[in-house]
């Protein structure tokens, strides 16, 4: 099994501030849909005021905590534009795999709640760097989240793995965001899984804002595991 480690020397764009909380609107989480763009106003009519910025409803939901993870490997298919592809990855132990004919590059793992996901999707064929797929995130999230969604962009990482004795590419990016009511944590991470080529994996890790710990644990594992196998 191929595993992968952190190296020293990551550049972060951004600070997580000990704040915390998956759902973006380009990249689908549990139980949101993806945010429109606003529409344009019609010919000859005053566009109308913006919203104002949502106030988001506290959860009660008790926070996922680092003590209480376990993970277990998963192996699994799915189709890409161009192939099959095989992945495997250590997931938390009790987090549901689902698929949808909907998204058949990707597959997710659903705590019990639904509160909390992981996204795994393999890119191929490969386009843009890791690096480049996550600045298009940004722009894409800044273009689509209307103002009362009030998107807080809280963390940028261009970073290298080791995996077999390699390096390979890692980027990352933290934000949260209020889809509804209540405040949701969104990590995305891209991988590039043969060295310093496009991105092949994104995995997008979603939660509460009390969550910061143990999702921080979830992609910890991911990226140490995630490969493909054939």
């Amino acid at each position: 099994m191929k595993t992968a480690v952190l190296v020293s020397g990551v550049v972060l764009l951004g600070l997580v501030a000990g704040a915390a909380g998956y759902e973006a609107g380009l990249v689908t989480e549990p139980g949101v849909s993806p945010a429109a763009g606003a529409a344009a106003p019609l010919a000859g009519m005053s566009p109308s005021a913006p919203l104002p910025v949502k106030t988001p409803v506290p959860s009660d939901v008790p926070a996922l905590t680092t003590a209480e993870l376990s993970f277990r490997q998963h192996t699994f298919r799915v189709q890409a534009s161009d192939r099959t592809v095989e992945l495997a990855i250590r997931a938390p132990r009790g987090w549901q795999l689902t698929t949808s004919p909907k998204s058949p590059a990707e597959v997710k793992f659903l705590d019990p709640l639904k509160e909390r996901g992981v996204r795994v999707e393999a890119i191929s064929p490969p386009g843009l760097s890791t690096k480049e797929s996550r600045e298009k995130l940004v722009v894409d999230l800044e273009r689509s989240q209307p103002p009362e969604n009030d998107l807080r962009i809280l963390s940028q990482a261009d970073d290298q793995v080791e995996a077999d004795g390699e390096l390979r590419s890692l980027s990352t990016l933290i934000y949260t965001y209020i889809p509804n009511k209540t405040r949701r944590y969104v990590i995305v991470c891209w991988v590039a899984a043969h060295g310093d080529e496009p991105a092949t994996v994104e995995m997008s890790i979603t939660g509460l804002p009390q969550d910061a710990a143990g999702l921080g644990s979830v992609l910890e594992e991911a990226t140490r595991s995630v490969h493909e196998t054939s």
